[in-house]
């Protein structure tokens, strides 16, 4: 596991903010990022976990500002390089996220959202003072330092996804059933919001978005492919295959989870006033479905094995659930706009497909 994903900084009075290429400042140009590592963490050795699936895109570094919590920085651009003759004054961020890998939606925004991503983070994690990435230690050091006025917390999926498929396969009967699962996760990451981030945002008036975890998007024949594809690491013996007797995890199970730990969260948001939980869910399925799948355009069409969701489809309901960004609803739905989201998208989907036939063995010629 790698310590937490930084998305692009750069210094601003009085304090260093993540430098991104906006979107929403014409002339507007759209890009997906990647990160990589900065300073390794090196706390005590754990039993291997699951790591979360990183787009292995081209990646251009870019050194960290001085003065502020190391973090590492990158950015990637799939959008044709900007015309621009003169640079423009970065807008200030008016988001700050902090999540795993499905908050790299946000990074679309550009220099409107500082975008934190810990690869790998899951919600129990945060909670735990011998986690091997320290995510809550980094995020709460964060926090401190910036004070943002608004901010998003994007996690749970890693725990309710990879983990606990993990689980299942590592520990057979042992394992946690669903609602098990979604009862353990609540509970350490409530308890990691009540005693550290609820005091912290007291003290400071900061608003904190919590965000709900995503439905699942696997179907069940590709499950076991799937869990084979983001859990097993090198130089570890692949785990026994899933296995029905032992707990369900089919995917009406997986989404009642979904739904059932959603409820919880929300409820304990309820009772702080600096909390909001936050999702998209309702606007992702499809009212038609009995099973709450998500529609078709919000999937990777491309690898039935790839747990995210697509980028561009799915950032405008974003942009219209959290309060901070509503005011940009309007212009993310302009013609300019959408024409970059839709060049972003077909950019995605070509490299994807090109990956997807290399590790197929089938290369174009």
């Amino acid at each position: 596991m790698t310590p937490p994903q930084r998305i692009t900084p750069s210094p601003r009075p009085p304090s260093p903010a993540p430098v991104s290429r906006s979107s929403l400042t014409p002339p507007p140009t759209l890009s997906r990022r990647n990160s990589f590592t900065a300073r390794p963490v090196t706390p005590p050795p754990q039993p291997p976990s699951p790591g979360v699936y990183r787009s292995p895109y081209h990646r251009l570094s870019a050194s960290p500002p001085a003065h502020r919590p190391p973090s590492s920085s990158s950015s990637r651009s799939i959008s044709p390089t900007s015309t621009r003759s003169s640079p423009i004054t970065p807008a200030r961020p008016i988001l700050e996220v902090h999540g795993d890998s499905f908050c790299g939606v946000f990074t679309l925004l550009g220099k409107r959202a500082s975008v934190y991503k810990y690869k790998g983070a899951s919600a129990r994690g945060l909670n735990n003072p011998h986690s091997t990435l320290q995510v809550g230690a980094q995020l709460l050091d964060r926090l401190e330092y910036a004070r943002p006025q608004s901010v998003l917390l994007m996690f749970g999926t890693v725990d309710l996804t990879l983990n606990f498929l993990w689980q299942l396969k590592a520990r057979g009967s042992a394992a946690a059933g669903p609602d098990e699962t979604a009862r353990k996760v609540l509970a350490d990451y409530a308890s990691f919001l009540a005693h550290k981030i609820v005091p912290l945002a007291e003290r400071s008036g900061m608003t904190v978005y919590v965000a709900g975890v995503s439905p699942p998007v696997i179907e069940d024949r590709y499950l076991e492919s799937t869990a084979n594809k983001y859990l097993e690491k090198q130089g570890i013996s692949p785990l026994p295959p899933l296995s029905q007797a032992h707990h369900p995890h089919d995917f009406a199970t997986r989404a009642n989870m979904v739904k059932r730990y959603n409820t919880l969260l929300a409820s304990f948001c309820a009772r702080h006033d600096c909390l909001s939980y936050v999702d998209i869910n309702r606007d992702l399925v499809d009212p038609a479905d009995p099973s709450r799948r998500v529609k078709r355009q919000f999937l990777d069409l491309e690898d039935p094995t790839n747990i995210h969701l697509v980028w561009e489809t799915t950032l405008p309901f974003w942009v219209r659930r959290l309060p901070p960004l509503t005011s940009l609803s309007s212009h993310l739905a302009s013609q300019v706009q959408v024409s970059h989201l839709e060049r972003s998208l077909e950019q995605y989907q070509a490299e994807k497909r090109e990956r997807v036939r290399r590790r197929s063995g089938v290369v174009a010629g």
